[in-house]
């Protein structure tokens, strides 16, 4: 009689430990579940308020080169658009000094530093002063404003997804993307303020306050980020104690995928950038549209981007990056001709083809772009290797396509030229994607 009641009791116990361990557990998932939602979100919104503030220059890129410049419209516009440019050309000084406050003291504060002084640059552009008020010292102050936010953008741009992906074990392709909509939302936003200023009843000082929100969206961005907590990957190599100058070892150590690294950046720029800038540039100067026209339908396909870009970073996760970015690769051989004829015959449907055409080449080469990159390069020098390289296929290949195309058209008279850009960036893509794959997974 006794062993039996023992025999209960200890069932009972073993019972109720059971069921502890299981609520437990379950507690543990469902929080673990929401700080990865955190996460996601805190990197998708501080991405995305990053990059409002840096695609506003090239938003208000006809804009500006009425304010800022004189001479007739062509050279004006090619001022602006070299000083758009000229921001890609120091953000891989800004990544190789990110880059190192990422991978030595921590993705927290190399992300916190990048955003506020992002908002303080953007802020004084807002404070410029005209070309009639001051003559060319204006265009060299707004120079120096657009260099500062190159600067900060190198640590930022790949910096974010670094950060979200380093906490997450599952779905990485799907993340990856989603960091990229908050991009876009971003941007569409930057592109809303400058097409609301283009508008007759806007006084001629609206131009500012978009910029000058720039403020309070850099203090905003770093208020988010000094909610979260480091990644358990930089924290548990941080203990490790390894000293090792970040940007030397890449170099020494991972040149094929900093290579392949660079290359995938200029693709990411070409495209991205067509989209973004270089269109509504194309349509309101060579097709002659109205330019607030021209600027939704940019909007438009950012907004088709950035729906297209999480469902293209979840058939990554099922097939895989290369296969996906591949595909992009040869659509952007075969259908980029056909975009530029579509923007030329100057009806609504069929700039709207071409603007669904470009957002579909874009969203499938750049979704899966951060999930391939976080796998080439080992988590401690991980922040230099992609932020670096990736800055410089920008700075050679994606902030110049504006400035690029916009030459080319003058100098041949052909409007099919941007195209022949876009078919080299695909074999500049064909060609980083076939290496990358030869690397061997360092993560």
């Amino acid at each position: 009689m006794r062993d039996r009641r023992k025999a209960r009791i200890m069932r009972k116990a073993t019972k109720t430990s059971t069921c502890a361990d299981l609520i437990k557990n379950r507690i543990n998932h469902n929080c673990k579940i929401w700080t990865n939602k955190k996460i996601i979100l805190s990197a998708t919104i501080g991405h995305g308020l990053e990059f409002y503030d840096f695609a506003l220059v090239g938003a208000f890129s006809v804009i500006f080169s009425e304010l800022f410049f004189t001479g007739d419209k062509l050279t004006s516009l090619l001022g602006t658009l070299s000083i758009f440019a000229a921001a890609f050309f120091v953000r891989p000084l800004g990544s190789i000094f990110f880059g190192y406050v990422g991978d030595r003291l921590g993705r927290k504060q190399a992300l916190s530093y990048s955003i506020v002084f992002m908002g303080i640059f953007t802020f004084l552009i807002g404070c410029l002063p005209l070309y009639r008020d001051v003559g060319y010292l204006s265009p060299l102050l707004l120079l120096g404003c657009r260099l500062g936010q190159g600067f900060c953008l190198g640590g930022e741009n790949n910096g974010s997804a670094i950060f979200m992906l380093e906490h997450l074990q599952k779905r990485r392709g799907y993340a990856g993307a989603l960091i990229l909509t908050g991009g876009s939302i971003g941007t569409i936003l930057a592109m809303f303020f400058s097409s609301l200023t283009a508008l007759s009843f806007m006084p001629e000082w609206g131009w500012r306050i978009p910029f000058l929100l720039g403020i309070l969206i850099g203090l905003l961005g770093a208020y988010i980020r000094h909610s979260l907590e480091e990644t358990p990957e930089f924290t548990l190599i941080k203990k490790q104690k390894k000293k090792r100058i970040p940007l030397l070892f890449v170099l020494k150590n991972y040149t094929k995928p900093f290579l392949c690294t660079i290359g995938i950046g200029g693709v990411n720029g070409i495209i991205g950038y067509t989209l973004i800038v270089y269109i509504n540039v194309y349509l309101s100067t060579v097709v002659k549209y109205p330019l607030p026209n021209s600027l939704l339908v940019s909007c438009v396909g950012l907004v088709i981007f950035g729906c297209l870009t999480p469902l293209i970073g979840h058939l990554a996760d099922k097939i895989g990056e290369v296969k996906v970015m591949a595909a992009s690769c040869f659509m952007i051989l075969l259908l980029s001709p056909l975009m530029f004829a579509l923007l030329q015959e100057h009806t609504v449907p069929s700039i709207f083809t071409a603007i669904v055409m470009a957002a579909l080449m874009m969203s499938i080469f750049n979704a899966p772009t951060n999930s391939l990159l976080q796998r080439l390069f080992p988590t401690e020098v991980r922040y230099t290797g992609i932020s670096l390289g990736f800055a410089i296929g920008l700075a050679l290949f994606g902030g110049t396509q504006p400035l690029f195309c916009t030459y080319l058209i003058e100098q041949n008279q052909n409007p099919y030229s941007p195209a022949l850009y876009l078919m080299f960036a695909a074999c500049i893509g064909g060609i980083s994607l076939f290496f990358s794959q030869k690397t061997e997974d360092t993560a």
